[in-house]
């Protein structure tokens, strides 16, 4: 039975006290993660109204800017929201929460909300053709049936998150202790046998611009930006040709290198996946490589501590924009344990992660597959 979205839920439109409003529960298009990636609150910045609207535990909340990064989330909590972010509900008992979910989360609603919509340079999706959204609605059984699988995948990938967390977690705890009991040798970044360089490695702005060409869809390699690592490589990335590729001899990536943004947003820290797709660094960051993996893997974890936080700290300067030159960098003291100790407290972990990210990656295409093929 075919229906409209506007006969079977609501658009929620309620709205309560800034009081309400928590940095754990506020939920803006700029939170939201594309490719259907949820939310990061950690990334909120609260209004200054004096009231906010309101969503609760179940609510579907829908980014309404550029609809073809495709934000949702399904929420968790009670809590509040921009005038952005849709808020959509069930209000008929034969539509199951779940199944209206994902029906919402389909490619073939996000073309239908872009086809829609209204302006050019950020589009916003038209409320009134929305609610006029037309999808199947069978019978709970096939409901469940449908949606099951998918919301199962979404609870194995959630878990792996946790997982990667705690991994994380566990690194930082035992290099506090390699610190605190002082186990290492401190030796510069120079003198090691690292690799270090960037996107302006290659040749001068002129020669760059004349030389690279880059692309909205995709081509033959990825040019990884700061917000793609942080948004796992979701959403909409950028590209470059083979000859712009080639060009970029110095900025290749390959897998397992250390990326960290150097101007605007410093000392973000970031672990190159292992995926089958040419790579090259994105502007405004350097990345970092060993000829010895395990001495990789063990600066990934020291630049993402309190302690590797405060050395690029030192080197950091600037008051309009925040920025660190490599030269600087590269004399950066850094504290450096024995092989056998990398092997042992964090290799280990991040070998791990990296599996269990690559495993997030193939559950994400088999959830789009099952998206297109129920909804």
């Amino acid at each position: 039975m075919k229906v409209k979205l506007r006969d079977c839920a609501q658009l929620i439109k309620t709205r309560v006290g800034m009081e309400k409003a928590t940095y754990n529960n506020y939920v803006s298009t700029n939170n939201m993660l594309p490719n259907r990636g949820g939310i990061k609150f950690e990334d909120s910045n609260l209004p200054k109204s004096k009231t906010v609207n309101y969503y609760q535990k179940g609510d579907i909340l829908i980014s309404n800017i550029r609809p073809y990064f495709k934000k949702i989330w399904l929420a968790d909590r009670d809590g509040t929201r921009s005038g952005d972010v849709l808020c959509f509900r069930s209000d008929d008992p034969k539509l199951l929460g779940k199944y209206l979910y994902c029906t919402l989360q389909s490619d073939h609603f996000f073309n239908y909300v872009v086809s829609t919509s209204k302006g050019t340079k950020m589009p916003r999706g038209d409320k009134e053709a929305i609610l006029d959204y037309e999808f199947d609605l069978p019978t709970e059984k096939e409901q469940y049936k449908k949606y099951n699988p998918i919301i199962r995948i979404e609870e194995k990938i959630e878990l792996n998150n946790q997982i990667n967390d705690n991994l994380s977690k566990i690194q930082l705890l035992n290099l506090s202790k390699l610190i605190n009991n002082k186990l290492y040798e401190i030796s510069k970044i120079k003198d090691l046998e690292i690799t270090v360089s960037d996107h302006v490695a290659n040749g001068s702005f002129k020669a760059l611009k004349d030389n690279v060409t880059y692309f909205d869809y995709p081509n033959y390699a990825l040019f990884i930006r700061n917000v793609d690592f942080k948004n796992n490589l979701s959403g909409n990335k950028r590209y470059i040709n083979k000859e712009s590729y080639n060009y970029l001899k110095k900025s290749h990536l390959f897998g397992g290198e250390v990326v960290i943004s150097n101007v605007a947003d410093v000392g973000s820290v970031h672990r190159v996946p292992f995926i089958k797709k040419p790579m090259v660094v994105g502007n405004n960051q350097i990345f970092i490589k060993s000829k010895y993996h395990t001495m990789t893997d063990y600066l990934y974890v020291y630049f993402q501590s309190f302690w590797g936080q405060s050395a690029i700290s030192s080197i950091t300067s600037g008051s309009a924009q925040q920025k660190f030159n490599k030269t600087d960098f590269r004399s950066l003291e850094v504290p450096i344990p024995t092989k056998n100790w990398i092997q042992s407290n964090i290799t280990p972990y991040v070998t791990l992660q990296d599996r269990i990210f690559n495993e997030n990656q193939s559950l994400k295409r088999i959830k789009v597959t099952l998206l297109n093929h129920y909804f």
